[in-house]
């Protein structure tokens, strides 16, 4: 009895309040993200007439899918693996090793050239799509139809003009974040990373076949110092990227407490 006391004092003591507490703000953040779902979806029926309202709830229930689904992302780290140590005494060749880690980060950047691509295709090609319904919603012209009532009783020009000042505000805002983070910058410096990776494998790779590259020789370290400098100067880029991203913020609020 007296040990399993003990026992339950120690798990109360040891008790990790950093993982409870990350787990509560999780739960909670997907709480206040169903409600808000609820609350959008009850204005929608009352306010859009059938069947138009179920094409917006999709449009609503897809967005807080997609919202649920980054907040997961981003309160979430991928498990890192144990580090192989036997798997690298397999790599007692340089060449091999130069070859494997090569690859491995080909497979790296190319994944976050992706990440990034993907961002800035679906900005781009959403902030046209948008722009172009705003148009054609303002310039639509039915005056020969007399007020056209559009939901209830909303005629069609303040029903344009209120949509319209929707999509410009989604626009500006979407802009500003482009702006900010300078996404396509990131998906540009990491796809010119992979080039540069691709094209010492080729090296690599053809002067291994042409027999220039041995363990004693100078060629192989030569290739091991283009690499190291090929990742040296993405490390610098980000320290770059960072350090500016720290002074603009710190310009920010010298500006705002003056």
């Amino acid at each position: 009895m007296e040990n399993q006391s003990e026992n339950q004092a120690d798990k109360k003591e040891h008790r990790d309040w950093h993982k409870i507490s990350k787990q509560g703000t999780l739960i909670s953040k997907f709480l206040f993200l169903l409600f808000l779902l609820f609350l959008v979806i009850t204005a929608t029926l009352n306010f859009i007439i059938y069947p138009y309202s179920l094409f917006v709830v999709g449009l609503e229930v897809s967005l807080a899918l997609i919202s649920a689904f980054t907040i997961v992302r981003m309160s979430t780290f991928k498990p890192t693996k144990p580090y192989d140590f036997e798997k690298l005494k397999e790599h007692k060749e340089p060449i091999k090793l130069l070859l494997t880690n090569i690859n491995y980060d080909i497979a790296r950047y190319e994944e976050g050239s992706s990440y990034y691509f993907n961002g800035v295709r679906f900005y781009k090609y959403s902030t046209i799509i948008l722009a172009g319904i705003s148009t054609i919603i303002l310039g639509l012209d039915f005056s020969d139809y007399g007020d056209m009532i559009v939901f209830g009783e909303m005629r069609y020009t303040t029903f344009a003009k209120n949509i319209a000042l929707i999509i410009g505000a989604i626009i500006t805002v979407t802009t500003a974040l482009m702006t900010y983070w300078n996404i396509e910058k990131y998906w540009l410096t990491n796809k010119t990373i992979v080039n540069k990776l691709r094209a010492l494998r080729d090296d690599v790779e053809s002067d291994f076949v042409a027999g220039k590259l041995n363990n004693g020789e100078k060629t192989l370290q030569e290739k091991i110092d283009e690499y190291k400098k090929i990742k040296g100067d993405f490390y610098k880029y980000w320290e770059g990227a960072l350090a500016d991203r720290g002074s603009s913020s710190g310009q920010g609020n010298s500006t705002s407490s003056s």
